[in-house]
């Protein structure tokens, strides 16, 4: 029964009980070669006693008068448990104060590397392989440029043409119209009795393609804007 019962206790007993008392007991170069052996590479299971550890080794540094060095294992104890207490039975006033002047400082640095320190919760996102990517967005203001610009770099060839063949012959008849009508003027500004009724068919002809041109600007504007079918529904027009 008592064999049984000290097998109990050697089995819960921390592997920094003994260190614990070693520091207690000032005998700090070998509390801290302990400390070191069980951290530099880390021999202890858990988090809890990680940090124990680190901030007993700080300690001892702190008592050695290597600030530097407890200030690094300050930072390294919390990082591993950020509410880590620091008992005031075992650690002098002046070396608790130190603690807390040390969470202070590098708050930001030990809630960065506590960050790193934790595994990932949740998998990384699946990434779209490039073949089967999505191309990026174009804007409909491409709809506002004459010729059909906007249906062919929407993939729209087919309604492209028409509205660039459409706009471009009634524009291009138009200005023909003018210009021959104005050519047709005399010094004076007037046209003369037999080119009147010329020229009176050549500005009907003007107006007509000009109404023609903006007519189909408008079309064209309307169907990309308003008529068009959302861009993840368009497909390619092949023109045969």
């Amino acid at each position: 029964m008592m064999g049984a019962v000290l097998l109990a206790l050697a089995l819960t007993a921390s592997p920094l009980d003994t260190i614990r008392d070693t520091y207690q007991a000032g005998e700090l170069s070998r509390a801290r070669a302990e400390l070191e052996s069980l951290l530099y590479p880390l021999r202890l299971g858990g988090d809890a006693l990680e940090a124990e550890a680190h901030l007993l080794l700080a300690a001892t540094y702190h008592a050695q008068e290597e600030l530097a060095h407890a200030e690094d294992e300050v930072v390294r104890g919390l990082v591993v448990r950020e509410d880590a207490a620091v008992d005031p039975l075992l650690y002098p006033p002046d070396f608790i104060a130190f603690v807390a002047r040390a969470r202070t400082a590098h708050r930001a640095r030990i809630a960065e590397l506590a960050a790193e320190r934790r595994p990932r919760l949740e998998p990384p996102p699946t990434l779209i392989p490039s073949e089967q990517a999505l191309p990026p967005a174009l804007s409909q203001a491409w709809y506002l440029a004459p010729f059909g610009t906007g249906h062919f770099k929407h993939g729209r060839p087919r309604m492209g043409t028409v509205l660039a063949v459409t706009q471009g012959l009634s524009l291009a008849i138009s200005s023909a119209s003018l210009g021959t009508a104005l050519a047709l003027r005399g010094p004076d500004g007037r046209y003369s009795a037999q080119d009147a009724g010329r020229a009176r068919t050549l500005n009907v002809t003007y107006l007509v393609g000009i109404y023609a041109f903006a007519a189909a600007y408008a079309y064209g504007v309307l169907d990309g804007v308003v008529l068009a079918p959302a861009p993840a529904a368009v497909r390619q027009e092949r023109v045969p």
